[in-house]
């Protein structure tokens, strides 16, 4: 069966008495110097903000723990938004001044700064305090509650999540709600719900009955939101095995599993599942489970659409490193469009958080002999290649233990790549895989594990001991379609000169695409091609793409018309077995969803292994997978909110679009009916079913919109490939177009898989 959470009855962890007093000592003086840490950073200290041009703002910022939010206060600013708290659980990473590489800090003492940084863009808030120690104080603050957060059990978290509404409404800052303010937070929160009914919960909630008027303190309010939010359709499924008796026993628990989640449970596990579970006392110890208690469990992790068996490395990552899709990314350094875009290494921070194992760099000449990466002919900003380096290092193996590749564009002139080849070796050391030898077979991901490969342009072998050589000149900068910054025009056979210390550094030998016989036999591993000239190729000579890529990579990359840095589809390619299938990673679109989708497979470590029939020597042989049909019941929605520019007050529309994105024939989709008024618990109750012949390469993508008479607003969605789908009732967590997870926002469905 699919993992479950075990409980077992005994800790591993040996008991407080058991424990050496040494070292309970030890844990009690940390528990007590993090308890007076956390009590200082509560009561608020003056930190600057710092903002572009040098400008810095004094703030009273506080850490408040109990709802777990970083906070400020002394903003003069009143007719215009502000951002004045940030969720602990937003908090990407609590980052050093010394680590940080934007120039924003370079006139202050960097031992005096932090950068917070939020969300998978990886938006940073600069601080400065008055002093190091006071610094440290805060980066080990956030750096605790961040953990504290993590740690959170569902229950608590849930709690938390209202107690910040509760806050969000409380405008006066009196510490309760009257019925008109409860009212008015319902309706931010997308509840349309009958007056009386609201009514009846709040005065059930309310018992401490002060004189005056009726108000719910925040403890009150969070016992009335857990009757508001009931769930009855999940009730109904309890209902279905408990047999009246209003509770479940193992063996229930266990048919439930057999016939809805398709899951074999055993007595113990399914003790285990309650002993996790069940929220009352008295019904754990007689081993039963509450219709509160099944409500958390279908809503834990590991009862999630997604198997979570998929969640770590399962597949075999000891084949040929061309037997594995990569997760990509073009021109990394971008943050907006192609022309004028400003150029960013947090860009490359971002790209490797977000599991990208391939990142690009445009290297060009820049001043007093230090080599720069921007977009070639056009105003883009340019960044220093050195410190692109000392960050793809710092966070190459954080999200995954796999080799990144670096993508090089190598526009320089020879002394500057012999500076580029000296900031190679000595930032990544020992990281780098450079060869001197061409090794006899293609290395694995496994092979190459915590390792840096550079992909470019070589010398070959036999040349003569010279301080260079000549390469031939593939430019992908010159497919840029802007007349205002076209390159300058090249001969076909155009040759550029290449310093033989940059050409040891090169682990992949990149070669241009001249047909595919010859780009096989040119004992190179690496080829490119511009999506127009992949999407021709494929259309021709199908199986010919298929032959290329059982012999080496082959990376394909937006057409220089997309200045706005849009994406193209990636399912072409990735059908035909592309490999290094890079995408605009700034750009939160379709295209960039499903990669996201994809790469979530694997335990999200950047490297799939292809379908059997696409790999390469005798693996081609393996039998495709059999139809399948796949049917979905859309049950209900909860918590879905509004998009970010509705209008204030205005309550949603929302309905469900389901998408099969995969082989030109599986591609469908189909939508739900729009449920008016109710984006706090929405049900549809509705069947869809799709034929899938080649599931290998099906992607699932469910879109939630609100529905308007114009153009139907984006809400969230979910992506993930067909085989990490799990049969029974299952729940998704919505995620923004950031890829974000919106708090408490879920879609609860039914999912059948039968031969077809």
């Amino acid at each position: 069966m699919g993992n479950v959470n075990r409980h077992s009855g005994q800790s591993s962890h040996p008991t407080q008495e058991s424990q050496p007093s040494g070292k309970r000592h030890r844990r009690t003086h940390l528990t007590k110097s993090v308890d007076k840490l956390l009590y200082l950073l509560s009561q608020g200290c003056m930190l600057h903000k710092v903002k572009g041009g040098g400008l810095l703002y004094p703030r009273t910022f506080y850490l408040d723990t109990e709802n777990m939010v970083l906070k400020y206060s002394g903003s003069e600013k009143r007719l215009r938004k502000k951002r004045i708290s940030w969720p602990i659980s937003k908090i990407r990473e609590v980052r050093e001044g010394e680590k940080d590489y934007s120039k924003r800090l370079d006139p202050y003492d960097r031992g005096r700064c932090l950068a917070v940084v939020f969300g998978t863009n990886h938006e940073v808030l600069y601080l400065m305090s008055e002093t190091s120690q006071m610094r440290d104080d805060w980066i080990k603050g956030l750096r605790f509650a961040l953990h504290m957060d993590q740690y959170m059990d569902q229950k608590q978290q849930t709690d938390r999540w209202i107690r910040e509404a509760f806050q969000m409404a409380d405008k006066n800052n009196d510490r309760s709600l009257d019925f008109e303010e409860i009212l008015k937070l319902l309706k931010q929160l997308n509840a349309d719900m009958d007056k009386k009914y609201v009514l009846e919960l709040f005065n059930k909630a309310d018992t401490t009955k002060t004189h005056g008027k009726p108000v719910l303190d925040a403890e009150e309010f969070v016992r009335f939101y857990h009757m508001l939010t009931e769930r009855p359709e999940i009730d109904e499924i309890f209902m279905k095995y408990d047999d009246g008796k209003g509770y479940w026993t193992f063996s229930d628990l266990c048919k439930f599993f057999y016939h809805e989640q398709k899951l074999d449970l055993t007595e113990d596990q399914s003790k285990e599942l309650i002993a996790a579970f069940e929220p009352q006392k008295q019904l754990q110890l007689e081993e039963h489970l509450s219709p509160i208690g099944f409500r958390t469990l279908l809503a834990s992790n590991d009862q999630q659409l997604f198997n979570p068996i998929h969640k770590r490395v399962y597949q075999d990552m000891t084949q040929p490193i061309i037997n594995y899709y990569i997760s990509s990314s073009h021109n990394t350094y971008l943050t907006d469009d192609q022309l004028r875009g400003p150029s960013r290494v947090e860009a490359y921070i971002t790209a490797l958080s977000r599991g990208c194992r391939c990142v690009e760099l445009d290297c060009w000449d820049g001043p007093d002999e230090e080599p720069v990466i921007y977009h070639g002919y056009t105003l883009t900003s340019k960044i220093f290649f050195r410190d692109v380096l000392s960050a793809i290092k710092d966070y190459a193996f954080q999200s995954s233990p796999y080799p990144v590749i670096l993508s090089i564009e190598n526009h320089c002139s020879v002394k500057q790549q012999t500076v580029m080849a000296t900031y190679i070796r000595s930032i990544f050391g020992d990281l780098l895989y450079a060869p001197e030898e061409t090794p006899n077979r293609i290395p694995s991901p496994h092979d190459l594990m915590g390792k840096i490969v550079i992909k470019g342009k070589k010398l070959p072998n036999n040349l003569s001991n010279t301080d260079e050589g000549e390469v031939s000149d593939e430019d992908e900068a010159a497919d840029v379609s802007n007349e205002s910054v076209k390159p300058p025009k090249k001969d076909s056979g155009h040759k550029i000169k290449l310093s033989q210390e940059f050409s040891a550094c090169v682990g992949f030998k990149a070669v241009g695409f001249k047909g595919v016989e010859e780009s096989i036999n040119s004992k190179g591993i690496f080829v490119s091609l511009g999506e127009n000239k992949a999407l021709k190729l494929i259309d021709n000579d199908r199986d010919g793409v298929i032959k290329l890529n059982q012999h080496m990579l082959v990376r394909t990359y937006p057409a220089g018309s997309r200045t706005d840095s849009s994406n193209y589809n990636p399912v072409p390619m990735w059908n035909a077995g592309c490999q290094v299938v890079a995408l605009n990673f700034q750009t939160n679109s379709e295209p960039m969803q499903l990669l996201q989708g994809k790469f979530m497979d694997n335990g999200g470590c950047g490297y799939l292994l292809k379908p059997g029939f696409l790999l390469s020597d005798d693996r081609s042989a393996s039998p495709w997978t059999s139809r399948k049909r796949l049917s979905i019941t859309i049950v209900s929605g909860y918590q879905l909110p509004k998009p970010n520019d509705s209008k204030k007050g205005e309550i949603i529309d929302p309905f469900i679009k389901i998408e099969v994105h995969g082989v030109k024939e599986d591609t469908q989709q189909c939508k739900t009916s729009v449920k008016e008024n109710n984006g706090f618990n929405p049900r549809w109750d509705e069947h869809v079913s799709f034929v899938i012949g080649q599931p290998d390469h099906a992607i699932i993508r469910f879109v939630v919109y609100d529905h308007d008479r114009c153009v139907d607003d984006f809400i969230g969605y979910f992506a993930l490939p067909f085989h990490s789908i799990q049969e029974g009732y299952r729940h998704f967590s919505l995620l923004n177009k950031h890829g974000d997870k919106i708090p408490m926002a879920l879609i609860l469905l039914k999912v059948e898989i039968k031969e077809a």
